[in-house]
């Protein structure tokens, strides 16, 4: 597996599951992805850690904004402001690690009779920074979704 197969395979499942899934409908269907020294994620950012024969971090960040309209179209029905702020850094765990376990039968590492193991994910409040290792690998994919940005990233 090169280093950013997860990150394409990840941002065309996100895609795809925002828009069918949630019904997000506007999300833009192109993203880039670029090698970084450091990312600022956004308000709610959550982190995966990939173990044996995949190694790394995955991440997910999303406005406030965004992760509140991410619970609404994924709840039926009304919910109180305190419950939908609440559940909102919940649903992006959730949306990471769902999209995340969908595509890991799809990465050529797996596909050659290599295995994964995926941590809990870990949510992060507020705007969190992070930089690269020194001799690490940073990598940052940005969707567009109105005019909000959706972060995923792989580190390792």
């Amino acid at each position: 597996m090169d280093d950013i197969e997860i990150l394409e395979k990840l941002s065309q499942r996100v895609i795809e599951y925002m828009n069918n899934d949630l019904g997000m409908i506007d999300i833009n269907e192109k993203f880039s992805i670029q090698s970084v020294e450091q990312i600022q994620y956004n308000d709610v950012a959550t982190l995966i850690s990939l173990s044996g024969n995949i190694i790394g971090t995955i991440g997910m960040s999303v406005s406030n904004n965004l992760a509140k309209e991410m619970v609404e179209n994924f709840i039926f029905g009304d919910i109180d402001t305190q419950t939908l702020e609440s559940l909102a850094s919940e649903n992006v765990a959730e949306t990471l690690n769902i999209t995340l376990g969908n595509i890991i039968q799809d990465l050529s590492t797996i596909q050659d009779g290599g295995k994964v193991e995926i941590s809990t994910p870990y949510t992060m409040h507020d705007k969190v920074s992070i930089i690269k290792n020194k001799n690490g690998k940073m990598y940052l994919s940005t969707i567009r979704y109105k005019n909000e940005n959706i972060m995923l990233s792989y580190f390792l």
